[in-house]
């Protein structure tokens, strides 16, 4: 007579009254979404197999539950083993929740497998019903957003404020700044209370003082050409986004979401360049100060405010640099295409006050066919030979530059050449 395996009868019986009368979104229910990227399929694949090596291999007296939820971007999965099957299902779908509240703030946890069994099987009708609530869900969302947008946008009106760049005093290269918050961000009024003005003057001051010290300089330091307004105050643009901090902390790389809405609202001039104060942090926190490169660079407000007055400025002056594409892969000391090895303003980690001190890297150097910053057309006094970030990076527009390390290790433009 065959011996009958009470545990595993008793365990199905368990899970079939849990699907059966649960009345939570994700838990006890298996999924039925399509795993469409090779990531989720793959890793969740593996994830089962250990599964199942644990519970067939090792140890059948307990059980194993894996949850987990999967979108276009990312997966995430919660496994429990033990004895108590209900328990289990709700420290696991626990587990995964937490981690989907982090990286998928909008998708719920399901079943994946129990045991040795995978229960999750894709169900294209209720998959279709569940998008359709989702749309009217994101619809009713939008309608929401659209009125407080509206009244928040008449707070935001506030005098010595402007929400387009103003016209320009000349037809120069120029760096524009802009003040960023979040839909939901508090108004500090850095663009009307002079503090980004300040701060900008002051490490353009520094920056002339810095580089006059370099090796070649003869005393000749460099500033950048700033976007004035015919008052000749620094013209600062107020920006309200129309995205939610917690979407932004819950973003990998909040600044391409940044990016991608300036250049929507038209911050695109391909004469000018473009940093921007936000008023949020990076998901990461203090630990980022700023982000950027050609044409556009995030310098994050709480981050940079953190710091003492010395490590701000050199954060902010290190931003200004990517804007114009430096470090450069084609020097002597770059580190990852963007840095520099050693202490140095685009140095990794700690900044000092040090412009390539060796002159041998993207200032004043004298590699050929690579580019140099003291030659770039967005600083003063310019040089007969200046050349243009923007074309070269963006554009990918080499001219003299033919260096064959030129766009090693480059992270892509930051926007779509015009």
């Amino acid at each position: 007579m065959e011996k009958i395996n009470l545990k595993k009868i008793l365990g199905i019986v368990i899970l079939g009254f849990l699907f059966s009368g649960n009345a939570n979104a994700g838990i006890n229910e298996p999924g039925t979404g399509y795993l469409y990227l090779e990531k989720c399929k793959g890793r969740l694949k593996w994830e089962h197999k250990k599964l199942k090596k644990i519970y067939l291999e090792k140890d059948r007296k307990i059980n194993v539950i894996l949850y987990a939820s999967c979108n276009a971007e990312d997966v995430v999965w919660g496994i429990k083993k033990g004895k108590n099957l209900e328990t289990l299902h709700q420290k696991a779908y626990k587990s995964c929740l937490k981690s989907a509240k982090k990286y998928m703030p909008d998708e719920d946890c399901y079943l994946y497998a129990v045991n040795e069994e995978k229960v999750w099987k894709y169900d294209k009708a209720k998959e279709s019903n569940k998008k359709k609530v989702k749309l009217a869900k994101a619809k009713a969302e939008l309608a929401e957003a659209k009125v407080l947008e509206e009244k928040q946008a008449q707070l935001d009106k506030k005098p010595g404020r402007f929400f387009e760049d103003q016209p320009d005093v000349n037809d120069d290269y120029q760096i524009h700044f802009i003040y960023m918050l979040a839909a939901d961000g508090k108004d500090r009024e850095y663009d009307i209370n002079g503090w980004i003005e300040k701060r900008i003057k002051t490490v353009n001051k520094k920056f002339l003082k810095m580089s006059a010290k370099t090796k070649k300089s003869n005393g000749i330091g460099h500033q950048f050409k700033l976007d004035m307004t015919k008052e000749g105050k620094l013209d600062v643009t107020f920006v309200r986004m129309n995205v939610l901090k917690k979407q932004l902390d819950n973003t990998h790389a909040p600044e391409s979401l940044v990016y991608s809405y300036l250049q929507e609202k038209g911050f695109d001039n391909p004469k000018k360049v473009y940093a921007t104060f936000t008023g949020f942090n990076h998901r990461d926190g203090n630990d980022i100060g700023g982000e950027g490169g050609v044409p556009y660079t995030a310098i994050f407000i709480p981050a940079v405010k953190s710091y003492s007055p010395t490590s701000r400025d050199l954060v902010i002056l290190h931003e200004l640099f990517h804007t114009q594409g430096a470090a450069y892969a084609c020097g002597k000391r770059t580190y990852n295409g963007t840095h520099v090895k050693g202490s140095d303003v685009l140095g990794k980690g700690i900044l000092s006050t040090k412009i390539d001190s060796k002159n041998d890297t993207y200032y004043r150097h004298d590699i050929e066919g690579c580019p140099d910053l003291a030659k770039s057309v967005f600083v003063t006094p310019t040089a007969e030979d200046s050349w243009d970030p923007y074309d070269v990076f963006c554009r990918k527009k080499k001219g003299n530059f033919t260096h064959p390390d030129l766009y090693r290790e480059f992270r892509e433009c930051r926007a779509g050449a015009k």
